[in-house]
């Protein structure tokens, strides 16, 4: 009912990740929510902002974007820690079904074209760089 995301990500911390995850799954999102509480299916979201603090309700399935210090961690205790070394694990072997996944095709990326040096100065240098860019098509 509620996929959360997080602030740092691949997109340089513009929360790109999850409004593009909302947009495929066809889920309200709101970004940067500093408070989070589930009453009655319905998420209510505080987010600060520089006029104040927004409170956003969601009715769920929604999607949030989360900052830090929305949520303290747990620490172990010693005791629980002592106490973990004596739970027996259970192990189980995968079934092997793949949920309807499969392979379609696998790729290598195409290979990146290398670096060229263009050694000179001045008005020379800049002749070389102009047959450069006309050689690769720049100018058309």
């Amino acid at each position: 009912d509620l996929v959360l995301f997080g602030n740092e990500s691949a997109d340089s911390c513009g929360y790109q990740v999850g409004v593009r995850a909302a947009l495929k799954l066809g889920r309200p999102i709101v970004n940067g929510a500093k408070g989070l509480n589930i009453d009655n299916g319905v998420a209510i979201i505080r987010r600060e902002s520089d006029a104040g603090v927004e409170i956003y309700k969601l009715k769920m399935p929604a999607c949030v974007g989360v900052k830090e210090g929305i949520n303290l961690p747990r620490y172990p205790t010693m005791k629980g820690r002592l106490a973990s070394k004596k739970v027996a694990i259970d192990r189980s072997e995968s079934s092997g079904e793949t949920g309807g996944l499969k392979l379609i095709t696998l790729r290598r990326p195409p290979e990146r074209a290398s670096n060229t040096v263009i050694l000179g100065n001045g008005p020379e240098a800049a002749s070389a760089v102009v047959d450069l860019l006309e050689e690769l098509g720049v100018f058309k």
